[in-house]
């Protein structure tokens, strides 16, 4: 990466109500080795992460746990942050959509779209899924057969029954019908505005085959959304209106906006904030959101449109249509990188069968690598996927206790052999023989190919593995001592590099192996944007220690 810029990567705003699961150490996880990369790599990089708090969910949950509301949040926000310090997360921010910081910016916004016409009072009735924290039409729900517990598509001339009703697909649960007074967000307006969006930016939405099922449905039509709710008092009040809230969408999605003009940045834990919105508005800024596929509509159709309306990024023609700008492109997200369902064991996550994966307890028993490993490398980022327990540990064992950490072994027993520990470097142009390696990393991580990423490496320790056989430095150093210290310290640079492009994967495993082989002040200098530099040096290895084991095997459960 030559030039550099401003990067700002989101997890998606987690609800409140409940603990961190394997599917949002997923997300969370992506968007970690993300900003890392960027960032060692000498960006001006961001990272927030968040909990969403006005939420429906949030209120049902505190009641049945019989706490206040707030107290309730305090709690749950603790456990957040809890389980991504447990693994290390570099997030540059944690907000809470309850904080001041947010509610100002909330209701600034809200007042500006209202008094330009974009937001309008009437009446809604319309069903609504407390799970989703969405409304929904007939074409959004499926039937489901109480008795034989099989859901089926609506169909015409279907009659519902006691025990045939329609739910949601996610949540297998009836909507509630509402029917009061709201206020909507003419996405109407922004019908042309958002198809022009689209085809000017054909990677808006990351997988392709995700962004067309957005341009589907945008095809047939936007229509107006309800952005507050009248029955519920807890949560951001309309500055034009206190007898109603702010509906959570309208809410929860400028929290992306809140904290580049609040930002933590510099002290993630602290209550000082600083106005870096240049990370938000520069021309040279890449906004990323990591987002599951559930909530892809609200981010790619809801969320351009509002920060349209709040930013003015449109021009009228004499019909009064409105027309996107390519200059407007610096005030909106540039992609969203969107994930599917997985299951766990063939079987979809829920608590009534004990299936679902606490990443905490389970990284503890087994790695925090191992699960990382996994879930980045057995499938592209986009697809729906099943996690098998089994094959995670099979996976694991081949690739970095056998395939990388055998050859690490090799190099660490093999060099404390020779009569001394240090090894120099040959002469030779040997080491462009990483070139292809390196290039082809930083494109495709540039890109978020994560899975390409450890692919390729793992493909290129195949290659270094070869080559010690071939060359056999174990048979060398009884024979020739100065060729076997040419052999190992070529493999010993070649896994250097190695460890340099998996340090945004394994930050832990790689600053542990640096420092057992003398490469001090490593970490340091990554975490001080030296990536670049680090890569070019030619190093000396002291290498003193032969008895430890980087990546320990686990026995796969039968």
């Amino acid at each position: 990466m030559t030039n550099k810029q401003n990067f700002f990567v989101t997890t998606p705003i987690y609800y409140g109500n409940g603990l961190p699961h394997v599917g949002h150490f997923y997300s969370s996880t992506i968007a970690n080795v993300i900003y890392k990369f960027h960032k060692i790599s000498g960006d001006n990089a961001r990272f927030t992460t968040w909990i969403d708090e006005n939420s429906q969910k949030a209120v049902i949950k505190a009641e049945e746990e019989g706490m206040e509301i707030m107290d309730y949040l305090d709690s749950m926000a603790e456990w957040h942050k809890k389980v991504w310090d447990h693994f290390n997360f570099d997030y540059t921010d944690f907000i809470r959509t309850t904080e001041t910081r947010h509610k100002n910016l909330v209701q600034k916004v809200l007042q500006k779209c209202f008094d330009k016409g974009d937001i309008y009072e009437g009446e809604y009735e319309w069903m609504y899924c407390v799970g989703c924290e969405s409304f929904k039409k007939d074409d959004d729900l499926v039937y489901l057969n109480i008795e034989q517990n099989k859901t089926f598509p609506i169909k015409q001339g279907v009659k519902e029954t006691p025990n045939i009703i329609k739910v949601c697909p996610d949540h297998l649960k009836a909507p509630d019908q509402i029917k009061e007074k709201n206020y909507f967000f003419k996405l109407t307006n922004y019908q042309t505005w958002t198809e022009e969006f689209y085809k000017a930016n054909p990677e808006f939405v990351v997988p392709q085959f995700r962004f067309n099922e957005v341009i589907a449905f945008v095809e047939r039509w936007l229509e107006d959304f309800s952005i507050s709710r009248e029955t519920n008092t807890f949560w951001i009040p309309l500055p034009f209106d206190n007898s109603q809230v702010t509906y959570v969408w309208f809410d929860a999605l400028f929290n992306y906006y809140t904290s580049c003009i609040s930002s933590r940045w510099g002290d993630k834990n602290n209550e000082e904030f600083i106005d870096e919105r240049w990370i938000w508005e520069d021309d040279n800024s890449t906004k990323l959101h990591v987002v599951w596929k559930d909530i892809i509509r609200f981010h790619a159709i809801f969320w351009p449109a509002m920060l349209a309306s709040y930013f003015d990024l449109w021009e009228k023609d004499s019909d009064w249509v409105l027309h996107y700008r390519k200059s407007d492109n610096k005030y909106l997200p540039n992609q969203i990188l969107t994930w599917g369902y997985f299951t766990v064991d063939g079987q979809k996550m829920s608590k009534t069968i004990w299936n679902v994966i606490d990443p905490v307890p389970y990284s503890d028993e087994y790695s925090h690598e191992l699960l990382t490993l996994y879930m980045l490398s057995g499938f592209p980022i986009g697809n729906d996927w099943d996690y098998d327990r089994k094959d995670a540990v099979l996976t694991y064992n081949a690739k970095l206790a056998n395939n990388f950490g055998n050859l690490l072994n090799r190099v660490v027993v093999l060099t404390t052999k020779l009569d001394w520990s240090y090894l120099t470097s040959p002469s030779g142009k040997w080491i462009a023989a990483t070139k292809d390696y390196l290039d082809d990393f930083n494109k495709k991580l540039s890109v978020y190919d994560l899975k390409w990423g450890l692919d390729e490496t793992f493909m290129f320790l195949d290659v270094l593995n070869k080559y010690a056989d071939t060359t056999e430095p174990w048979k060398l150093i009884k024979e020739d001592t100065e060729r076997a210290n040419a052999v190992l310290y070529i493999l010993a640079e070649w896994l250097r590099e190695v460890w340099l492009n998996l340090y945004c994967y394994f930050p832990e495993k790689m600053w542990e192996m640096f420092n057992r082989l003398g490469l001090e002040g490593y970490v340091e200098q990554l975490e001080q944007w030296k990536l670049e530099e680090l890569r070019g040096r030619s190093e000396i290895f002291n290498i003193t220690q032969k008895d430890w084991v980087l990546f320990e095997r686990f026995e796969v459960e039968k």
